[in-house]
């Protein structure tokens, strides 16, 4: 079990733009002020942390820390009621990981 740093840069696209803008606005600023990550000032989406990896190898390593920060901004879209009115694009930099992980969340 080893714990290391990320950094997330993310885009918080509305669905339909002429409908779904204030779900946009609304989690930005959620992911922004309520996630319990920090921020980088004067950045508006990039958030910084640390996740704590149990697997061993490098490729596990990564598909574990993408599920885990996927599933984190998942959870707060669900919360938030916006999985079908915002679209999350992400690219996630782990420590020691190698390239930028990219995920997105997108309305079903």
């Amino acid at each position: 079990m080893s714990n290391f740093e990320f950094q997330l840069a993310y885009t918080v696209k509305p669905h339909k733009p002429e409908r779904d803008e204030t779900d946009a606005a609304l989690t930005r600023q959620h992911l922004r002020e309520k996630l319990g990550l920090d921020t980088v000032e004067h950045i508006e989406t990039t958030l910084l942390g640390s996740i704590t990896l149990n697997n061993s190898t490098l490729a596990d390593r990564k598909r574990e820390a993408e599920k885990l920060v996927h599933d984190y901004i998942h959870d707060a879209l669900k919360e938030l009621r916006v999985l079908s009115t915002v679209k999350f694009y992400g690219c996630l930099m782990v420590d020691g990981l190698g390239p930028a992980i990219r995920f997105d969340i997108l309305p079903k």
